[in-house]
Formats: C-alpha cells, structure tokens, sequence
C-alpha cells in the first residue's frame, strides 16, 4: 500500500511529497526522480497513509533506499561541485560579466551541475553558457536567485546573533507585505 513521504534534499530546505510503498522511516536517506533529474533525499517525517488525502494529481515515487554507493557518489560529487565553482568564477571573471557565483551543486548521476548566481542586472550569459559546456561537458544550468535565497545558501549572523533562520531551520519563505517592509524601515522593492 502506498505512503506518502516528505523529503527535503538540504538541511534547511524546502520539503517535497513522494509516495513510496518501501520500508522506510524517518532519517533514511532516499533517491527519487526531480525535474533535476536523480537525487538523494532525506525523509523528514514518519510516513502516512496516502488514503487520507485527496490529491489532485500523482506523486512522483521514491526509486530506492540510498545505498552505499550513493553515498559515497554524493559525496564526491560535493567534492567536484567545489572545484567546478572556482572553475565557473575564473570563466566569469574572464568573461567580464556582472555576476556574483553563489553556490555549484550536481545530480546525482552527474549528468546536470547548476550553478546559482545573484545580479543587479539581466545578464547575457551565452558565451559563458559555451565556454562552461566545452568544460563540464555535461547539462549546464544558470539559476538566478534573490537576496533572501542567497543568505539561505550562503549562511551567515542575524541581528540577534544567532545563525540565520532560513539557513537553520525555515523551510520555505513567506511574502513580504509592503506594511511589514515599512515596519522594519527597509526599501520598498
């Protein structure tokens, strides 16, 4: 019988809905199919019965329990991941393009690395698209995010001197109503 299962690929992240009909519990690190392609996941939560929703549409599955091997290729791949970062900041750099490189993660099977970025501006990055996939030779994505995304990646302080919210603990972001940003005297954009 089918389950459903939450599973979050970070610590802090954003949680998703698999349903599964393995033996799995909480803390079980899992491979599931993403529009990313393969990764691993950890479930967060005790299983539930999936009689007692009503959804709209069907839930991807749960493909495996994390084996060794999927580890320890997670694992490397962090280690790749690491140099390939420094590798996209020298061919920023050399391309002169205005862009801040935040962070490099890949898939599992290593057949997509997407690179994260901040800028003020639009940026036209198709020759620095070229120059990455004569380098990786593999799928390539540029994903531009925001400030809040970038302090839940990055990390850091917060005024109360403690570690962010969004990077220990907070899942997903709520709006920021005009009112609120006028509250804490911030600019309102």
């Amino acid at each position: 019988m089918d389950r459903l299962a939450a599973v979050r690929f970070n610590s802090a992240g954003k949680y998703y809905y698999f349903s599964t009909d393995l033996d799995v519990k909480k803390g079980d690190k899992v491979i599931v199919e993403t529009v990313r392609g393969l990764e691993m996941g950890e479930i967060i939560s005790d299983l539930t019965d999936l009689s007692e929703f009503k959804l709209d549409n069907e839930l991807k599955r749960i493909k495996r329990v994390a084996n060794r091997a999927d580890i320890e290729v997670y694992n490397i791949n962090k280690i790749k991941a690491q140099k390939s970062f420094e590798i996209c900041k020298e061919i920023i750099a050399e391309t002169n393009l205005d862009m801040h490189l935040i962070n490099c993660e890949y898939t599992l099977d290593a057949s997509k690395v997407i690179f994260m970025y901040t800028s003020d501006e639009r940026v036209d990055f198709r020759d620095l698209l070229k120059k990455l996939a004569s380098v990786f030779k593999c799928r390539i994505e540029l994903r531009q995010v925001g400030p809040r995304d970038k302090a839940k990646i990055v990390g850091g302080i917060g005024n109360c001197g403690l570690p962010l919210c969004c990077n220990s603990f907070l899942g997903e972001f709520d709006g920021v109503s005009i009112n609120m940003a006028k509250n804490q005297l911030l600019a309102i954009n």
